[in-house]
């Protein structure tokens, strides 16, 4: 009779509810109910935690009471609730009717005193008979897991674990087990009130080169190292690429390094293309430590390389472009014309030749001349000349009157005479002609060559020697001559 009387008063509670649910205005706030104490005897106080939260634009005052004549119900004073925020408050439930035992449901009252808005939620309690032991449940949770489809591993993993327990069983001693490949096995720990509904957020770090593809999430309730409920879950790791590129310049005196870095910090293969401006001439000077493409963007002339990057991957390209070489030219050059300029005779002799007399038979007459020159600013002194013709011809005295007559007319060798001048000075930019005709008693035919003359002279790094040209005539009895 009493359990009959116990399931009357739940029917009558919840036809209740049903009907103060459906009349209800809209909610404008939100509550919480915690268990801390449901299974009582008769003579004890069940014992609930309730969060009221106002969603109000201004203070809310609330009630809490029970319309059940089974119950009496204690909720202390709350003062009134910001506008967003939370009052915690322990409820109290107590029995009038001590023959009531067995579980049963108490409809309980929070209603805002201000808006009207009302809820009649139902409070789990355990009545126990004081000749009775409370009874045993086999744990029974379901368990959900959410989380998102597809993940950058750059980014936390956030998994949604909810539990529901499905019967009054306080579980203290509930863990939570999570193994995937994509991080290390973590376990939680958690309790699990009768009856209670409770949301767990997880975030598992993931490794950012985690290769791409999709991976399997377990995770497992246990109770009491007893497994009572096990799900699945597969995430997709994102594909991702990011290049870093770091480019540092070293400069010389004549010369400059630089040096460009590629580091793929993606889990995925990457292909960068990298270049750098350039121009015809410092192309020729530049060397490269990787093969390059020339190309052309813009009218702009670059180096360019394409680049395959493997995850974690680093390339270091080296361009080093050096002058060296044609700096070194150039000063080459310079202390050539330096040098042809410092070590140059300051003193030029030249010496040409004219047939003066030829017949059909050949020449018998030749006019030579010397011309010497200073072409220095400085006065030149002890200037000697020395000049040679072969013995077949003899030198006509009479054709020097007037002119420098040789100061020495000399046998030079078995084949050639020397005739020889010398000059006291020689003024800066000052040039002398010297002449003389040669004359042969039997023609000459053919060619005729004349050696080259030289002229001596003293300078201040000491006595020094210049070469003039040698004179090659021909006569026309010899042009003759070869094409018969």
């Amino acid at each position: 009779m009493k359990n009959i009387k116990g399931f009357t008063i739940s029917v009558a509670s919840v036809v209740f509810i049903i009907f103060c649910v459906a009349f209800a205005n809209a909610l404008s706030f939100d509550y919480a109910i915690k268990a801390k104490n449901d299974t009582i005897f008769p003579s004890e106080t069940a014992i609930y935690q309730l969060n009221i939260t106002n969603n109000n634009n201004f203070a809310t005052r609330y009630q809490i009471f029970t319309v059940s004549g089974y119950w009496d119900i204690y909720a202390p004073p709350i003062e009134p609730v910001g506008p967003g925020n939370t009052a915690i408050i322990d409820v109290e439930i107590t029995l009038r009717e001590k023959d009531l035992t067995g579980p049963t449901l108490v409809p309980v009252t929070i209603k805002s005193l201000d808006d009207d808005s009302i809820i009649i939620e139902n409070f789990y309690v355990y009545v126990r008979s004081t000749n009775q032991t409370l009874p045993s449940y086999y744990p029974s949770v379901a368990l959900d897991v959410t989380t998102d489809s597809r993940v950058d591993p750059r980014q936390p993993l956030s998994l949604t674990i909810k539990l529901h327990n499905r019967n009054p069983l306080n579980m203290s001693d509930t863990r939570i087990l999570l193994t995937s490949g994509l991080f290390k096995d973590k376990e939680i720990s958690t309790t699990l009130g009768g009856l209670e509904d409770k949301t767990l957020g997880v975030l598992m770090g993931l490794d950012p080169l985690q290769q791409n593809g999709t991976y399997n999430i377990n995770v497992k309730l246990s109770y009491k190292n007893i497994s009572i409920a096990e799900t699945d879950r597969q995430v997709e790791i994102e594909s991702y690429s990011e290049v870093i590129v770091d480019q540092t310049m070293t400069k010389g005196l004549f010369s400059s390094q630089q040096k460009i870095t590629l580091v793929n910090h993606g889990n995925y293969q990457a292909t960068k293309i990298e270049k750098i401006p350039t121009n015809f001439f410092e192309k020729i000077f530049t060397t490269t430590s990787a093969n390059y493409v020339p190309i052309t963007e813009n009218g702009v002339s670059y180096l360019s390389w394409t680049i395959p990057l493997e995850p974690e991957q680093t390339v270091e390209i080296t361009v080093t472009t050096n002058y060296i070489i044609l700096v070194i030219i150039i000063i080459v050059i310079i202390l050539a014309i330096i040098s042809y300029y410092v070590f140059r005779s300051p003193v030029l002799l030249f010496k040409n030749a004219k047939i003066l007399s030829s017949s059909e038979d050949g020449v018998s007459e030749i006019k030579v001349k010397l011309h010497i020159k200073n072409r220095s600013a400085r006065t030149i002194r002890n200037i000697k000349i020395i000049d040679k013709y072969p013995k077949i011809v003899q030198i006509d005295d009479e054709t020097t009157l007037g002119m420098l007559k040789p100061t020495k007319m000399l046998s030079a060798d078995k084949t050639h005479s020397l005739l020889m001048w010398n000059l006291e000075v020689l003024d800066p930019y000052e040039e002398r002609l010297l002449t003389y005709k040669l004359k042969s008693s039997l023609n000459i035919v053919g060619n005729l060559s004349l050696p080259v003359a030289k002229t001596k002279f003293s300078t201040g790094a000491g006595e020094r020697t210049y070469y003039s040209n040698d004179v090659q005539l021909r006569h026309k009895s010899d042009a003759v001559f070869k094409e018969v």
